[in-house]
C-alpha cells in the first residue's frame, strides 16, 4: 500500500472513530431535549437574578411584555406545555394559560426565581420521564394537533424565542447575562 493510500485509510479511520464517539455522547433526542431545557432553565434563572427587581416592570414600548412578564411566560409555558401532551398541570399553577400567565407575570423577583425552579423542574421531569410510546403519541401545541415529540420540539423553540427576547431586554438595560461575564 502506498503512502497516500495509508494516509487515506488513516483519515477515514479517524473520521469513523470521531463519529462513533459523537454518537456515544448523544444518547437520544429525548436526552438532548432534556439537556436543552436544563440549559434554558439556567439562563432564564440567571437573567431573573441579574435584573434588579425595579427592572421587572421595564418594557421596550407600550403593548409589549415587561421583563417580569417574559419571565412569567417562561414559567407559564413550563407549567402548561405538558398539558398538550396529556399531563396535568401542577396544582400550584392557575387554571388555563391566561390565568397562569397573569399569576406568574405578577410574581416578585424572589418568587419568580423560586417559581422558575419549580416550573422547569416539572417540565424536565415530564420530558425526561416520557416513554418512547408517549413521545410518538398524538398531542397538541396550542390546540394544533401534532405528535408529542414534535410538540416538545416546537415548545422548546418557542421558549428559546422568549429567552432571546429577555437577552435583548437585558442588553437594553445594561444587564450582562451571567454566562457572558
Amino acid at each position: 500500500m502506498s503512502g497516500k493510500a495509508r494516509m487515506g485509510v488513516a483519515v477515514v479511520m479517524m473520521i469513523l472513530a470521531s463519529a462513533t464517539s459523537v454518537d456515544a455522547q448523544v444518547r437520544s433526542w429525548q436526552a438532548v431535549q432534556v439537556q436543552d431545557i436544563r440549559d434554558m432553565h439556567s439562563k432564564f434563572k440567571g437573567l431573573a437574578e441579574a435584573f434588579d427587581e425595579s427592572q421587572y416592570q421595564w418594557t421596550p414600548m407600550e403593548g409589549v411584555r415587561s421583563v417580569g412578564e417574559v419571565l412569567g411566560l417562561a414559567v407559564a409555558e413550563a407549567h402548561l406545555f405538558p398539558t398538550g401532551w396529556g399531563y396535568d398541570a401542577p396544582a400550584s399553577s392557575a387554571p388555563g394559560f391566561g390565568a397562569e400567565l397573569a399569576r406568574a407575570g405578577g410574581l416578585s423577583k424572589a418568587e419568580m426565581i423560586a417559581e422558575l425552579d419549580v416550573s422547569f423542574d416539572f417540565l424536565i421531569e415530564v420530558v425526561e420521564g416520557m416513554s418512547e410510546e408517549k413521545r410518538m403519541s398524538d398531542g397538541s401545541y396550542f390546540g394544533r394537533d401534532m405528535p408529542v415529540h414534535a410538540s416538545v420540539a416546537t415548545a422548546m423553540a418557542d421558549m428559546h424565542e422568549h429567552l432571546g427576547q429577555l437577552i435583548a431586554y437585558a442588553r437594553a438595560n445594561h444587564v450582562v447575562p451571567p454566562w457572558s461575564r
